[in-house]
């Protein structure tokens, strides 16, 4: 179920995902796009889960691709939009999900740092820019 909701910082792509769906013990195929378990983000990593489609997932893209060089911390691009070459990104975008206990509340673009959950395209770029 795609669901769009308009709200002060734009638009966010509402994707409904079940955390039952997912099977820990099948074997995970990672494309290019996919973190590898070797490439766990450290805790100061900031995830940006995203999907191709999202028009506000772009204003962050755009927004890493000229500044994303003076920002000092790791910033890793995580896509979300295929269940089945993107599973190991969605299953890490549900765990962090469920960490800031978002439930079914949330959309992309979604940012994670330390703990803390942020949606939308301007609450993102404003978080990365203190990180300069």
């Amino acid at each position: 179920m795609i669901l769009f909701l308009v709200g002060s910082y734009g638009a966010y792509l509402m994707v409904g995902i079940s955390m039952d769906g997912i099977d820990d013990s099948q074997e995970i195929t990672l494309d290019t796009k996919e973190i590898s378990e070797t490439d766990v983000p450290s805790d100061d990593s900031v995830l940006i889960f995203y999907s191709e489609s999202c028009p506000h997932c772009k204003v962050v893209e755009k927004y890493l691709e000229t500044e994303g060089s003076a920002i000092k911390a790791e910033v890793k691009s995580l896509k979300i939009d295929n269940s089945k070459t993107d599973k190991a990104n969605i299953e890490l975008a549900l765990s962090k999900i469920q960490e800031c206990k978002l439930k079914d509340n949330w959309g992309v673009p979604l940012m994670y740092h330390k703990g803390d959950c942020l949606m939308g395209d301007q609450p993102i770029i404003d978080y990365l820019s203190q990180l300069k």
